[in-house]
């Protein structure tokens, strides 16, 4: 499998449920230690943090596993401790809810990015106006 522009040995991706044990039984608030292992194995951090525009979390990430890809939601987020994960709510993703997340992704981003353009131009025309 190509992910992230590497072949990825797919022996290497952890499963879902080692992930899932993981998490509910070693440390249900840290996935940093699972981004570690990916990162020493593959060279390259796999996992995205998604904050986008979701009704019930505020974000999840999403983490290549032998079996697909893991949305892990977290419904917390502190400057001083690391998300708080909801362990009970990680589900593996379908093509299909792949392609509704991005649609989303892409809809906010265009969003942003107009706003964004506009907050340059008008503060150039106050910059110039002052």
């Amino acid at each position: 499998m190509k992910y992230m522009g590497i072949k990825l040995d797919e022996n290497k991706l952890m499963t879902q449920a080692y992930v899932i044990d993981y998490l509910k039984n070693v440390n249900c608030s840290d996935l940093q230690e699972l981004r570690d292992i990916y990162t020493g194995t593959f060279g390259r951090d796999l996992v995205w943090n998604y904050q986008c525009c979701s009704i019930f979390f505020p974000g999840f990430y999403l983490m290549p596993v032998k079996e697909g890809f893991l949305s892990i939601p977290y419904n917390a987020v502190y400057i001083d401790e690391p998300e708080q994960i909801i362990v009970e709510n990680i589900t593996l993703l379908t093509a299909e809810e792949l392609q509704h997340r991005l649609e989303h992704y892409r809809a906010y981003a265009t969003k942003i990015i107009s706003a964004m353009e506009e907050m340059i131009t008008i503060t150039k025309e106050a910059s110039d106006n002052a």
